[in-house]
């Protein structure tokens, strides 16, 4: 069956936002399925390690997904604020020695 030491090493990578470390964790979960899928001995064994990993990787794109639209929504909210903040007024002093 899976291990899931790396399963959840990946769960946490994702929620905390660690893009670069769940990609790499990512790739040591897929030869785990692969593995387990080989090791599994009948129907059952493999339908399980499929219904599992389906419902892991649902779980790890709407988690992508929310994540990305977080961060959509903030950059947006910024660039609202910096339109409507105008220019920086400039300093008649700028570059005279006191």
């Amino acid at each position: 069956m899976l291990s899931t030491r790396t399963r959840d090493s990946l769960h946490a990578a994702i929620q905390s936002g660690a893009w670069s470390t769940a990609q790499e964790l990512l790739a040591s979960f897929r030869l785990e399925v692969e593995t387990s899928w080989r090791a599994a001995s009948t129907d059952q064994e493999r339908r399980a390690i499929s219904d599992n990993v389906t419902g892991f990787l649902e779980w790890a794109r709407a988690m992508t997904i929310t994540s990305r639209e977080h961060a959509q929504t903030r950059l947006n909210r910024l660039s609202r604020r910096h339109a409507y903040a105008g220019p920086n007024p400039s300093n008649p002093y700028r570059g005279l020695d006191a």
